[in-house]
């Protein structure tokens, strides 16, 4: 009984002890924390003027000078600090000199964002700025870091409610956008924040003006009106609209216009990969929310051309990711050219000749990292010269230099080609290939003589090759390519003519000159190897003659070399000896029948040889040909099948 009795008064004793422990050491906590509190919030800045330029230094790589840190009052969470005798020096790149100088700045900042490295700001009073803003000619920025931080859209941003520059000037030199601007920058509660400046854009004068509302008592997070201007001969530039909260660029709407003799001066400023081309006059409403941009509406005009679409522009995982729509009421392919391309353009066709394929460059190489899906529309086309192509439209496909353009329809001036195309840059030169179908249109369009053939035309082109341009790939074309003619008619003469038969020709010339037989078909389908296009078969038959071609075109150059022989159903003693030569070349072909049509001899003179040559061999005068049977009809049916899978 007397042990029991021990131990519990022994328990009893402890209890008033640690229960004295626990009172002292959360005591002891306490005050520690109010210490550390009262600490914070008498925080003495100044011992921290080493440490701030140390991480300073860091950041931009370049020594950091600051002459005084004080505080306005001895205990606040949100003091008021003053540094004075600011300079930050230029990164060793760059060269010699201040990147910033600053005579004064008091900033009101939250003590405990500043002891943990951030830094949001919200009143501050700038007072004799000098910065010197530099990007060479590489795009390397004095005021980016080396490294830069990955993109993170919850950082926040500075939320000023009061801002004060006085004495304040700015110098930009941007070597690859070819900017150069300085002038002075200022804001109050009267006037708002304004920066002006005056210098040269592309060699050319330049000004640039941006105004901002007023910051002095205001909601952080209200929207902030804004607008610039870039004015010069070489761009014109002007934006609208609202950023959503103070200064907060990676939130806001705006409107924007821009001018210049050619896209790719925007580009020098936007730096999106754009082309030289006609003058522009573009009006835009933007959205940017912190990669990403979102084009709401964008129309106007690039020469001729006039069009409007929409379309949004995102950043994900380093690639930019496009989702565009752009309808064009008239378009000029010219218009996607300067006036140095058209110049070049003009030299080459002046060197060569002109060209049925165009030059227009499919080398991916420089937007490796954007992907996307654009779908457009021409409803007319514009050209310089007579054309039979009247609109187009598709659907455009880009994944990792690869461009699949599908759902093509080029509407001609009778007929219309459709399929799909691809150009696929992924490894080595670029290769074009094409699929497509040519429905609708009739001979007599075609050829562009009524009076002399009709049928209902159709075609089929499967090709692929590798180079720069369309041209040069082309040049090298692997596939086959066909067009098929059917249920038609043709003037008789020239079924005479295909047939060799001189006779005939001659007898309907002098009867009935208008004289038609049927067409019951003509298949030209030609098989590519490496830009050679050799006939496969190249055949016509109509009512009174049936005819196989031979020879082949070379597409490095666009060079016909095409033989065509005949046999009259109904043979005649009086033959043309002679086939029908096809010469020239896909843009100025020529065609020769027994020499007539030769340049430097007159139709008469040659119809007389032509005459005189078959005279001879009626007659047996001369080198004899065997005598020849009536030829076989052609199975029109299965050759155009063959042609036109």
């Amino acid at each position: 009984m007397m042990t029991n009795e021990t131990g519990t008064a022994e328990r009893s004793s402890r209890w008033p002890r640690a229960h004295r422990v626990g009172l002292w050491a959360g005591g002891s906590v306490g005050a520690v924390a109010v210490v550390a509190v009262v600490g914070i919030g008498a925080f003495p800045v100044d011992s921290a003027r080493s440490f701030i330029e140390g991480r300073l230094s860091s950041a931009v790589h370049a020594p950091v000078h600051i002459g005084s840190i004080t505080r306005d009052s001895w205990f606040s969470f949100t003091p008021t600090i003053a540094l004075r005798d600011v300079r930050i020096a230029q990164p060793d790149w760059v060269g010699p000199g201040d990147f910033v100088r600053l005579s004064s700045a008091e900033v009101r900042v939250p003590v405990f964002a500043l002891l943990t490295g951030g830094f949001r700001p919200e009143r501050v009073h700038i007072d004799g700025l000098k910065v010197a803003l530099m990007r060479n000619a590489v795009g390397r920025a004095n005021w980016e870091p080396d490294k830069k931080r990955a993109p993170d859209a919850s950082r926040s941003q500075p939320k000023l409610s009061d801002l004060i520059i006085t004495n304040a000037k700015f110098s930009f030199r941007d070597d690859k956008r070819g900017l150069t601007i300085a002038g002075p920058l200022q804001g109050d509660a009267r006037s708002g924040l304004r920066i002006s400046g005056d210098g040269s854009f592309l060699g050319k004068p330049a000004h640039f003006e941006a105004r901002g509302g007023a910051i002095a008592d205001i909601d952080p997070k209200a929207p902030y009106p804004f607008d610039l201007t870039l004015t010069s001969p070489a761009l014109h530039l002007a934006a609208k609209g609202a950023m959503e909260g103070v200064l907060n660029t990676r939130l806001f709407k705006a409107i924007i216009n821009a001018q210049a003799p050619t896209l790719k001066n925007l580009d020098r400023v936007i730096e999106a990969g754009l082309f030289g081309s006609q003058p522009i006059d573009l009006n835009a409403t933007v959205r940017h929310d912190g990669r990403d941009w979102y084009i709401d509406s964008i129309a106007g005009s690039m020469g001729r051309s006039r069009f409007a679409g929409r379309a949004t522009v995102l950043k994900r995982d380093g690639r930019t990711k496009i989702d565009a729509t752009i309808r064009a009421s008239q378009f000029d392919f010219d218009d996607l050219a300067d006036a140095e391309g058209l110049g070049d353009a003009a030299a080459l066709k002046a060197r060569l000749g002109p060209r049925i394929v165009p030059t227009t460059r499919i080398n991916l190489s420089k937007i490796g990292k954007t992907d996307g899906v654009v779908r457009f529309s021409a409803d007319r086309l514009l050209f310089k010269t007579p054309s039979v192509f009247r609109s187009l439209s598709g659907v455009l496909t880009l994944d990792n230099r690869r461009v699949t353009i599908t759902d093509v329809t080029a509407r001609l001036l009778q007929g219309a080609l459709t399929g799909d195309a691809q150009i696929d840059h992924r490894s080595g030169a670029p290769k074009l290939s094409l699929n497509l179908r040519f429905s609708g249109a009739t001979l007599e369009t075609t050829v562009g003589k009524p009076n002399d053939v009709s049928g209902s035309v159709r075609g089929r082109i499967i090709v692929s090759g590798s180079g720069d341009t369309v041209r040069e790939a082309m040049s090298h074309a692997t596939g086959r390519v066909a067009m098929v003619a059917t249920a038609g008619a043709v003037k008789a003469t020239v079924a005479d003519v295909l047939g060799q038969d001189l006779g005939r020709a001659i007898e309907h010339q002098l009867r009935d000159k208008q004289a038609k037989v049927p067409l019951r078909c003509l298949v030209a389908n030609f098989r590519a190897s490496n830009g050679i296009l050799t006939p496969n078969p190249l055949a016509i038959d109509t009512g009174a003659s049936v005819g196989h071609g031979g020879g082949q075109i070379v597409m490095n150059g666009e060079t016909i070399a095409l033989t065509l022989r005949g046999s009259s159903k109904n043979p005649s003693a009086l033959k043309i000896v002679e086939p029908i030569r096809i010469g020239g070349t896909l843009s100025s072909p020529s065609i020769t029948v027994a020499g007539i049509g030769n340049a430097g001899e007159s139709k008469a003179k040659g119809a007389l040889r032509v005459l005189g040559r078959s005279l001879k061999s009626a007659l047996g005068i001369g080198p004899r040909e065997a005598p020849t049977a009536a030829p076989a009809a052609l199975n029109c049916a299965g050759l155009v099948e063959a042609a036109l899978k």
